[in-house]
């Protein structure tokens, strides 16, 4: 699921222009308050447009995750219940969607592979492609030993067995990072708007102090520079607070 083909939903696309647009009138109006700059400004809107569509890619290779899990999980009991491997597919698909709903992720790639091999395509290509096109490394290094055992034969139950068990620990000590952490990232979002705060204050109560800032060149500088640092700290806090396993 690269970012360059994933493509945000109408309501979401909306919400992050709105949001990207407030924030871009808001730089070019503290910042600089002329035309130049406010439309200088309005490059914020596809910044905030792209990092949204970042966090929805992020969100939904999670959910993915979760749901591959699940699903392996059904498959690894329908195989040592005696099913083939193939049928246990179908019981996958089946619970998945009572545990997640048909409009899930996962039970839609369930359906399209089950699918395809209804149409004589071998499960494990298809799966392969599922794995590659999910972005997520976890699936990809499962398809891979899937495939692989899938050829030569394997015990399919003890190889999807340690895959849920690998993927259930990483899950867990991404919740207990981001548990840890989630009291500083909503401090750097606070901080995040301090500087704004800080000018708006200013204006508000020193405007003799702002103006030599406004209206010619060296203070149209001063100010992209103090942006240009600003936008910097903010990508490097997010840089830092986004750990991942």
């Amino acid at each position: 699921m690269d970012d360059r083909y994933y493509r945000l939903s109408k309501k979401e696309f909306l919400r992050f222009f709105a949001g990207g647009f407030g924030i871009s009138v808001l730089v070019a109006w503290l910042f600089f308050r002329s035309p130049i700059g406010m439309a200088a400004a309005i490059l914020l809107i596809p910044m905030r447009i792209r990092s949204g569509k970042r966090q929805k890619l992020l969100e939904k290779k999670q959910a993915l995750l979760l749901q591959f899990r699940d699903a392996m999980r059904s498959v690894s009991l329908s195989l040592l219940s005696g099913y083939s491997v193939e049928n246990a597919w179908l019981e996958s698909e089946r619970e998945t969607e009572e545990l997640y709903g048909a409009a899930a992720c996962m039970t839609m790639e369930l359906g399209r592979m089950n699918a395809a091999v209804r149409l004589n395509e071998p499960l494990e290509q298809v799966f392969y492609q599922f794995a590659f096109e999910s972005g997520c490394e976890e699936i990809i290094s499962f398809a891979e030993v899937f495939c692989f055992a899938k050829r030569s034969g394997g015990d399919f139950a003890k190889i999807i067995q340690k895959t849920v068990v690998r993927i259930s620990e990483k899950i867990e000590v991404e919740r207990e990072i981001q548990t840890v952490i989630a009291g500083k990232k909503m401090e750097q979002k606070v901080m995040s708007f301090v500087p704004f705060f800080m000018i708006l204050y200013l204006n508000l109560t020193s405007r003799e102090f702002m103006t030599p800032l406004y209206g010619n060149t060296l203070g149209a500088a001063v100010m992209s520079i103090a942006l240009f640092l600003y936008l910097c700290a903010v990508m490097l806090a997010e840089k830092l607070s986004d750990i991942r396993v």
